[in-house]
């Protein structure tokens, strides 16, 4: 089914002009360049500059590679039309695109039917979910987390006051220098360590002495926590499934190529 690959050089010489032949079609160092300096500017976004060795190497293999692909498509009998191709280029931001960089999103898109086609039919066993979720349950663990209500005050003398409406249960209003955010979950371990100490021992209802900050003060109330753990498997259950499935699906995929 796949083409033959007569001659591919991958170094970084040019041999008469041809860095590597597919089938008997010549890849010029010319057109070779032009690609990739496309695919540089107009893909990845790069700014200018000489490429390694080793980017040559690796943009040459995968421009063979869609070659051989596009080629094999046409035995396959898929095809993708201008209006395809179109809306990919809107999708990733490009108005107006050199024809280089609309060949490089059509290859990739007869790519993606095929990927499509020759892994619609794999699916991943319930049996497989619930042993890779029994072998990798670090992966599910969450760390011990505390909900904070941040309030930023613009003197000491306010932040003394709105430090003690807090101390009450109360809460105090946005405005007259006191500016209140919302309430957000944080991982206790993530805090920097300045504020763990300010907030220890972590308990519902704490609150945080007046920290000093640029413009002002911040003051902290504990409102909630939660205890670390590992996620249950219904819970994780169907992102344990996609997983497995992309897992799965690239591997037939390689497979076929």
């Amino acid at each position: 089914m796949f083409l033959l690959l007569v001659a591919l050089l991958i170094s970084t010489q040019v041999w008469a002009g041809v860095v590597a032949k597919v089938n008997g079609r010549e890849i010029t160092n010319e057109e070779f360049n032009e690609f990739y300096k496309a695919y540089r500017k107009e893909i990845l976004h790069f700014a200018p500059g000489k490429p390694t060795p080793k980017d040559n190497r690796e943009f040459l293999y995968l421009y063979i590679k869609a070659l051989i692909i596009e080629d094999v498509a046409r035995q396959m009998g898929v095809r993708v039309g201008y209006w395809e191709v179109e809306e990919k280029l809107k999708e990733w931001g490009h108005r107006k695109s050199s024809q280089v960089v609309v060949d490089m999103v059509r290859r990739e898109l007869i790519l993606e039917k095929i990927y499509n086609m020759i892994t619609k039919d794999v699916e991943v066993d319930p049996g497989e979910i619930t042993a890779y979720y029994t072998l990798n349950k670090r992966e599910f663990s969450y760390p011990n987390q505390i909900k904070l209500l941040r309030i930023v005050v613009s003197d000491k003398g306010l932040a003394e006051w709105v430090y003690s409406i807090l101390k009450r249960g109360q809460k105090p209003a946005s405005g007259g220098g006191v500016v209140v955010g919302k309430e957000r979950w944080y991982s206790v371990q993530a805090l920097p360590k300045s504020v763990r100490r300010k907030l220890y021992p972590y308990k519902r209802g704490y609150v945080s002495k007046p920290i000093r900050i640029a413009g002002g003060y911040l003051l902290l109330k504990i409102t909630d926590k939660k205890k670390g753990g590992v996620l249950p498997l219904k819970e994780v259950k169907e992102k344990v499934r996609k997983k497995l499935l992309r897992v799965k699906r690239e591997e037939v995929m390689n497979a076929w190529f």
